[in-house]
């Protein structure tokens, strides 16, 4: 019995020094997560400094907003998933796609590379701290300027198997040309998960209030505006109001859609209609089994901008 307590005290004191040692990895690691590397002075804008011209005819645009899981461990058989999402956009053919969780890098290229034979031919990522903030824009259309802010609010940093501090959660902002003359302000973005944590939401509530300043901040005067994404909150609540009534949002999208949204941004000088909302299924059949795609729904929205009269 004596040999036995040793060897457990051994053991343990080795467990301990294990533990130690990676909450010191992650405490120097902390020193580093700050870093944004996707452009934030978005007071160098070109085109907020000289906007183009409202646009002067009607445009119909295809908006997807996508959650798409590809991040380490509870995201699995993530190349094949990432294959049959570009599949599945290809043929539903968007103009515009906000992806959420697009966290591994590898994953992001094959996604990328599934998309080749789409329209979606211009991309944006968006790099924040030591994950990266899951952010990718895909468009048809050139992406001309491209702008990050990183929420100053977020759940605490030792909580890595929550993992939002570490992935430097915000919303991007990428202005798109379109054909014709013309462009589109697109924000996309990922708010702090729940996990049963009642007080998060107020934590997002900060987010949301961030994402409204952003946007106001930024939007190009001539141009409409969408914002897609991940909020992790519903109509109705507090967090999700002080987006909308902060940023003037509208939702476009004719279904509940839960957690996951698209937003026109209101404007005096364009009249937003959205035609229809359809929904990418969390899992297909293929080859005979079920196939789960992601644990979030995927939806796109096809909205008519006409010019105000």
């Amino acid at each position: 019995m004596r040999y036995v307590l040793i060897g457990c005290g051994v053991g343990l004191g080795g467990l301990a020094g294990v533990i130690g040692g990676l909450f010191l990895i992650l405490f120097v690691a902390s020193f580093f997560n700050g870093r944004v590397d996707a452009p934030t002075d978005y007071a160098q804008s070109a085109l907020l400094a000289n906007p183009p011209e409202r646009l002067d005819r009607e445009v119909l645009l295809k908006v997807v907003t996508y959650n798409v899981q590809a991040l380490w461990v509870v995201g699995r058989n993530r190349p094949a998933r990432m294959r049959e999402i570009g599949r599945i956009l290809t043929d539903l053919d968007p103009d515009i796609v906000g992806f959420q969780e697009v966290f591994v890098a590898k994953d992001r290229a094959v996604l990328i590379d599934a998309l080749k034979y789409s329209r979606l031919k211009y991309h944006q990522y968006f790099r924040s701290a030591t994950v990266g903030s899951g952010l990718l824009v895909m468009s048809a259309f050139p992406i001309k300027e491209h702008y990050f802010h990183r929420y100053s609010a977020s759940n605490p940093w030792h909580k890595v198997w929550e993992g939002d501090w570490w992935a430097g959660k915000g919303v991007c902002l990428a202005r798109i040309a379109l054909p014709g003359g013309g462009f589109v302000d697109f924000y996309n973005t990922h708010a702090q998960a729940g996990y049963g944590n009642p007080a998060y939401r107020d934590l997002r509530v900060i987010q949301m209030a961030e994402l409204a300043t952003f946007i106001n901040n930024t939007r190009t005067p001539a141009a409409p505006a969408f914002l897609t994404g991940d909020m992790n909150c519903r109509p109705g609540a507090v967090d999700f109001e002080t987006a909308v009534s902060g940023a003037g949002l509208t939702r476009a999208m004719t279904i509940d859609t839960g957690i996951d949204h698209i937003f026109s941004v209101d404007d005096p000088g364009y009249v937003f209609e959205t035609i229809e909302t359809i929904t990418i299924p969390t899992r297909i059949q293929k080859d005979g089994e079920s196939f789960q795609l992601s644990d979030h729904p995927g939806y796109l929205s096809l909205v008519r901008i006409k010019p105000a009269e």
